[in-house]
């Protein structure tokens, strides 16, 4: 029993990778979100991250830096180009920390960069009409 218990804490703490979209109501274009975060030893040391690979059967991956830039804006734009829209108006956001809080509490752990969270998202607006030099 104690080693279902270790698999189903490690799953609910591992990470994630996200690609959601939604419709502009006036303009018609769409909106596109990709996130993807993960847990890491030390900062440096990947644990357990959102698998970004495409297609992917596991939603995570062990001891592999998926929460890359690269990696999330190629899923993007390979997005666009499947749907044979324009990419515009692309906006990120990194967030990393350090000290690792209690879960459910705001006390920190003690011990800063033991482990350690990173998430990154891109997002941007896929036009419908694919204009030439725009």
């Amino acid at each position: 029993m104690g080693k279902w218990l270790i698999a189903a804490v490690t799953l609910a703490f591992a990470g994630c990778f996200t690609l959601e979209t939604a419709e502009l109501s006036k303009s018609g274009d769409e909106n596109i979100l990709v996130t993807n975060y993960g847990w890491y030893l030390f900062n440096v040391i990947p644990l357990a991250t959102g698998n970004a690979a495409e297609g992917a059967f596991a939603p995570t991956v062990m001891f592999r830096n998926d929460v890359t830039m690269e990696k999330v804006q190629g899923r993007v734009v390979a997005y666009a180009e499947r749907a044979g829209k324009a990419l515009r108006d692309l906006a990120y956001h990194n967030h990393d920390s350090v000290m690792f809080n209690i879960p459910g509490t705001d006390l920190p752990i003690p011990l800063p960069y033991v482990l350690t969270f990173r998430e990154i998202q891109l997002s941007g607006v896929l036009k419908n009409n694919v204009e030439e030099g725009r």
